[in-house]
């Protein structure tokens, strides 16, 4: 092997030298992924309410594509107290109930749960 050849050879190998990332940090997943993990169960269907009240997911309801929440026909039970239906809406962030309008959208008037990834300010 030439000599020029082998200098080719190893600074190939070394331009490739990179270092470990110290701190990995999540990637924020979009709403349609949320929605998706959501669909599959990945969450569990044991949650608590902002009020510290239990609510158990007896069923998450069927995928919306269409404008409204994002899903349909959900059964939620509350405390253990009578099962409630209805649509669902999934955010990553809780105020994105309002930046996005749904606050004042009639189609989202009859929604027994608003689920968010992220609380704002705390």
């Amino acid at each position: 092997m030439h000599s020029i050849d082998r200098y080719a050879e190893i600074r190939g190998q070394t331009a490739r030298v990179r270092e470990r990332t110290l701190l990995a940090l999540p990637k924020i997943p979009n709403e349609l992924e949320l929605q998706a993990r959501w669909f599959a169960g990945e969450f569990g269907r044991e949650f608590q309410t902002l009020a510290g009240e239990s609510v158990e997911i007896v069923q998450f309801g069927f995928w919306n594509r269409e404008a409204g929440p994002d899903f349909q026909d959900a059964a939620i039970q509350i405390t253990g107290g009578q099962v409630l239906r209805g649509p669902i809406e999934i955010d990553l962030l809780d105020r994105n109930w309002e930046v996005h309008g749904h606050a004042i959208n009639p189609a989202f008037d009859d929604a027994i749960l608003h689920v968010f990834l992220e609380r704002s300010g705390v």
